[in-house]
């Protein structure tokens, strides 16, 4: 291996270090939103490497969105999406979404709490399950098995993937995850299939 490569695998995994730090920081300090210099200070790095490393302010609360997701198992969502069979996708989509919404609970309602702050970072996540939701309704119709129009399966996908509906039940009405997963998913099916 030529020490160039060596080299520049040091830095991807110093700079990889560095986003960690800031992430672990940022997420540590929920349920507050922690300034950028104080995160900085946390994390042991300069402000200005904070936005080297994300860009911007939205940028950096962007990846802390994606991070709560992450560490909620998101993994296995992208899974669900990537199966060939758009039942397969329905029902692991579903079923993993809830457990992501269970898993950061706390964390994802400390940043609903402060949505203004956040430059736009949950509705830019929202944005990106609505166009999740699309592409299955879309999966669902191009082998046949909606009985609803394409633009109705959206919204009651849209809302059935929504926080709000997975906190309803899981807090509202005290049901287990997997009580909650079963409820969302037989909707889902008598609604749409």
């Amino acid at each position: 291996m030529s020490p160039r490569r060596y080299e520049q695998r040091l830095r991807t995994a110093g700079a990889d270090q560095t986003r960690r730090r800031i992430l672990d920081a940022m997420y540590e300090q929920l349920p507050r939103l922690a300034s950028v210099e104080a995160v900085a200070r946390q994390a042991g790095v300069a402000r200005s490497t904070v936005y080297l490393v994300f860009g911007s302010r939205a940028g950096l609360f962007d990846a802390l969105t994606q991070d709560v997701l992450d560490r909620g198992g998101f993994a296995d969502l992208v899974r669900a999406v990537q199966d060939p069979d758009p039942l397969v996708h329905l029902r692991g989509g579903i079923t993993a979404s809830v457990r992501v919404y269970a898993g950061q609970r706390d964390a994802l309602w400390a940043l609903r709490s402060m949505e203004q702050a956040l430059d736009g970072a949950l509705q830019r996540a929202e944005q990106d399950r609505l166009g999740g939701m699309e592409h299955l309704a879309e999966r669902l119709a191009a082998h046949g098995l909606l009985r609803v129009p394409v633009a109705a399966a959206v919204d009651v996908l849209w809302l059935l993937t929504s926080f709000d509906a997975f906190d309803l039940l899981y807090t509202g009405r005290r049901l287990s995850v997997d009580e909650v997963a079963a409820r969302l998913l037989a909707t889902a099916e008598h609604a749409l299939l």
